[in-house]
């Protein structure tokens, strides 16, 4: 398996500064779409007893595993994280691929595949990032406003024993007061950054989890780890139901019936042994009056993906998790159903489906955090949150409102009432029209990414970049090479004398390509569902380490680490070599096992080795043109590539 290594935080703080400053983007996303104030509308909702400056967020997911996961999401108007579920078990073997969007969604990735130690330093480091970016001018915003008012929720699983273990309870008190490790972040960072230690960042990252239990988990035990939570750890807690909880033939009929989706194949054994309806309602109304007693807030999340039969083979094993479209009429209707049978007394969260055309009806049922996931894994990645809030803002102007409360009573078509009777309302209409919506349907959720008859390789593939958002972990980008046409030579030492042997011509058609950082691809396989050409470009294009231990690790892996500002090593088809820039000799130093070729920049040559060693001029070529390329925009992302090899030399 593709192994995730987290970049320091002093690398990203100073990627996202220089970045930024020099080209108006982070990470490579624009800043023209990142989410601003604005005093025409209040995104705000209440959540566990605090504020949060807009009810949207990411799953639980891809999308909130690394500090630049998180971050880009936040940047885009996402105030309410759900941090990646995690549990005692943290060295996973996941199958890769483990993502497939190639229509409604399907994945098999449940948990954190990093270490809770590893994860726990991740969401230090986003919960730094995003107080100290608000000290930067990327916002309209001052420092302190309530527009960075910003929650991050928990997630773990999957029983009593898992949950209740030490190295979990361990995490979930150092997640209360991680003030030691927010010093010790902010402490690796150099001189002229010194004013940052003094900002002030809360200690406490978070005090809520949405609570993730496999299928087939008793209801006692459920209630039992909600308990423990609330009592022994002192959280408020929301309770992530199953599809399942909907019943075997109502699921049934709604997505084979009516929906047209015949091909998803249901797991009656699931539904048999999944907490049910009417286990789950006695079951919150119990803990409900606990938490009211400890001061704590209980929750219920609708849903976490469905479970169904693997019947493709795009994923290895017998099961699979249903995401996307599908879900959405599944989750309203456990929220249309729920809510008029244990009341409005409970907050509800939502995910399943959510997209920017129904984000807004969604808010309009009360329900926060509306979280995402499956939409963001599709064309235009993070850059859709942007446009989830700017639906919403426009249609909140369309009818005269200001706050997301006079949001809901405007959507019931009520002029007076309470909100938690508007939303039911709106819960129960919406509820009714999704399952009559074309839009959640096979019919229209049925087409796969188009592919041409084209193969990738390292350079030139149609540069369309769509596989850079479509990475949640943000491991795709493009890099400037200029098209170019040169003569191509190779060299070669005969008779102690080194020939220059015509090899072609070496080309690029392309301005751009793009390159892969090793370190924050996992295989998820999600840029090759997208791309239109052969080969994914996750495999085939350049590959850029950041360290020398992942480099060292991935001896059969091709790709390109900088040791210093002006040295690349290199690796093609399993063979090592290292480019240097001599630049007090004006001149290319590329050697490998028991040689060395040195080329001056008006292109006189010397190769040492033994007879018969041979240059390949393309593999050179090509080395030089990435360094080349990445070395002319040391701001532009990534440029911690250069930042890493500096800390360490």
């Amino acid at each position: 398996m593709a192994e995730l290594k987290p970049l320091d935080f002093r690398l990203h703080l100073e990627n996202i500064l220089e970045e930024f400053k020099a080209y108006g983007t982070i990470y490579g996303y624009d800043a023209r779409y990142f989410f601003q104030p604005d005093s025409a509308f209040d995104f705000s909702v209440n959540l566990y007893g605090k504020k949060a400056a807009t009810p949207l967020g990411p799953a639980a997911g891809p999308h909130t595993q690394l500090a630049q996961n998180i971050v880009l999401g936040w940047l885009h108007g996402s105030r309410i994280i759900e941090l990646k579920t995690i549990q005692v078990l943290d060295d996973l073997d996941i199958p890769r691929p483990c993502i497939d969007m190639r229509n409604v969604g399907y994945n098999v990735e449940w948990s954190q595949e990093l270490s809770l130690d590893e994860s726990f330093r991740e969401y230090a480091s986003a919960w730094a990032l995003i107080h100290v970016l608000q000290n930067y001018g990327i916002f309209k915003a001052p420092p302190g406003d309530p527009f960075y008012d910003t929650v991050f929720d928990m997630s773990a699983g999957y029983d009593l024993k898992g949950i209740s273990s030490p190295s979990v309870s361990r995490w979930l008190k150092n997640m209360a007061d991680a003030r030691e490790l927010i010093a010790a972040l902010l402490d690796t960072l150099p001189a002229h950054y010194d004013r940052l230690k003094n900002i002030s960042i809360p200690a406490q990252i978070s005090d809520s989890i949405t609570l993730s239990t496999f299928h087939g988990c008793p209801a006692d035990e459920i209630e039992e780890i909600v308990r423990y939570l609330i009592t022994e750890q002192n959280l408020n807690v929301v309770v992530k139901m199953n599809p399942t909880l909907a019943g075997y033939e109502f699921t049934k009929n709604l997505l084979q019936n009516i929906a047209g989706y015949k091909h998803i194949e249901l797991l009656p054994e699931a539904f048999e042994s999944d907490l049910n309806f009417e286990q789950a309602i006695p079951m919150m109304r119990r803990l409900r009056q606990l938490a009211e007693e400890k001061g704590r807030t209980v929750g219920v999340k609708f849903t976490n993906t469905l479970i169904v039969k693997n019947s493709e083979s795009f994923f290895d094993g017998p099961e699979r998790y249903l995401s996307g479209a599908p879900l959405y009429m599944l989750a309203m209707h456990l929220v249309q159903r729920f809510r008029e049978t244990a009341g409005n007394r409970f907050p509800v969260s939502f995910s399943g489906g959510i997209d920017k055309n129904n984000f807004s009806e969604a808010v309009s049922c009360g329900l926060a955090p509306v979280t995402t996931c499956t939409d963001l894994l599709k064309k235009g990645g993070y850059r859709k949150l942007f446009y989830y809030l700017d639906t919403l803002k426009k249609e909140a102007r369309e009818k005269g409102v200001g706050t997301i409360d006079e949001f809901i009573i405007a959507n019931s078509g009520s002029a007076a009432g309470s909100v938690e009777m508007a939303a039911l309302q709106n819960s129960v209409r919406i509820a009714e029209q999704a399952q009559q919506n074309p839009a959640y349907r096979f019919q229209q959720n049925k087409t796969t990414p188009k592919k041409i008859d084209s193969h990738l390789t390292r350079f030139d593939c149609l540069s369309c970049a769509i596989c850079i958002p479509v990475c949640p972990n943000a491991a795709n980008f493009s890099f400037r090479t200029g098209k170019t046409d040169e003569a191509l030579f190779d060299y070669e030492i005969k008779n102690g004398v080194v020939h220059k042997i015509s090899a072609g011509r070496f080309i690029l058609q392309k301005e751009t390509q793009i390159g892969t950082i090793a370190e924050f691809c996992n295989a998820c396989g999600n840029c090759d569902t997208f791309c239109p050409e052969l080969g994914g470009p996750f495999k085939q294009k350049s590959r850029f380490f950041l360290y020398e231990s992942t480099w060292a690790a991935s001896p059969r892996q091709d790709g390109f680490y900088f040791s210093a500002p002006n040295t690349m090593r290199v690796r093609f088809e399993g063979s090592e070599f290292t480019l240097f820039w001599n630049a007090g000799k004006n001149q290319w130093e590329w050697s490998g096992k028991n040689w060395k070729f040195i080329i001056t920049a008006s292109g006189a040559a010397k190769l040492s080795g033994d007879a018969g060693t041979k240059i390949d001029g393309q593999r050179f070529y090509a080395a030089k043109a990435i360094f080349n390329a990445v070395r002319s925009e040391p701001e532009k992302y990534p440029n911690f590539l250069f930042l890493a090899s500096k800390k360490e030399s």
